[in-house]
């Protein structure tokens, strides 16, 4: 592909994966994709993982240890529950879910249902589509047989500044370890590692007194999807995305879900309001 070859939008194939019913986050991604000249595809996975619960416990008190491993399922069981409905019900307003369930019901998009990501029925799927592009909406780690079946590039939508800072939750990690430099979204090429494929393009919201998590989140998410259709329409009209090339020097950090220390913190700074990365950008303005 040569980029600037052409001016003409030529429709490519885009199969978006996701993970579960849409929500706001996703319906947004998706209807954002539909305005660039393609066929649009859905693979839906059902679950999560083909992981039973127990493999799952295991392999995490083997990565994370036993004492940390408590910590996030006391986390998840009495405080991330809550806080992700709390979430959904913010987003679901800012995104204005309704307007998109009426969007998606008209779409005539019938979801490719498949029992997880990495089954073989995905891959089967993804064959039949033989997609331009993959675009990872929502779900966890893809494996090369998924993603290497796009003829261009498979991409993600990292909420995080990668490879700056990798893994779950990064928003909320640079607000609670007072990272401004982590808030932001990354759309990277999907390799094998966790958010270390060649960064495509990174962008940061602007941060502004009375922010949270979920704003922030809200606001990375507009931009990383506005940045995603632009490569999109690229890649019709024959272009190559440039490659971003990280600061030297910049170190990368890789972070896991919230442990119960986290989440108290996390509630403590008022979810961002009383932050000290939020309070100190106030103040600048």
């Amino acid at each position: 592909m040569h980029p600037g070859r052409n001016n003409v939008l030529q429709p490519i194939k885009v199969a978006a994966l996701i993970v579960g019913e849409p929500g706001a986050a996703e319906l947004w991604a998706l209807r954002s994709f539909s305005s660039v000249p393609c066929k649009l595809y859905v693979v839906q996975a059902l679950q999560y993982s083909g992981v039973s619960k127990l493999r799952r416990a295991r392999a995490q008190v083997k990565v994370h240890g036993l004492s940390r491993s408590i910590s996030r399922w006391l986390g998840n069981q009495l405080v991330r529950a809550r806080e992700r409905e709390r979430n959904q019900q913010i987003l679901d307003e800012l995104f204005d879910l309704g307007d998109l369930r009426e969007w998606w019901n008209t779409s005539h998009i019938a979801p490719i249902r498949v029992p997880h990501l990495n089954h073989l029925y995905s891959r089967t799927a993804l064959e039949k589509i033989a997609p331009d592009v993959i675009v990872r909406v929502s779900g966890g780690i893809l494996k090369s047989h998924i993603f290497s079946q796009a003829r261009l590039s498979a991409l993600n939508i990292h909420h995080g500044q990668a490879p700056l800072v990798r893994g779950l939750s990064n928003i909320a990690w640079g607000i609670l370890e007072n990272r401004r430099e982590w808030i932001g979204a990354t759309i990277h090429v999907i390799d094998e590692g966790i958010d270390t494929g060649t960064v495509v393009w990174r962008g940061a919201p602007q941060l502004a007194p009375g922010d949270t998590a979920v704003n922030l989140y809200f606001r990375a998410h507009v931009d990383g999807v506005a940045a995603l259709v632009r490569i999109l329409k690229g890649y019709s009209r024959g272009e190559t995305p440039p490659v971003w090339t990280p600061p030297k020097r910049e170190i990368s950090n890789y972070r896991s879900a919230f442990g119960l220390g986290e989440w108290l913190k996390f509630l403590l700074v008022g979810r961002g309001l009383r932050a000290r990365v939020l309070i100190e950008r106030g103040i600048e303005c």
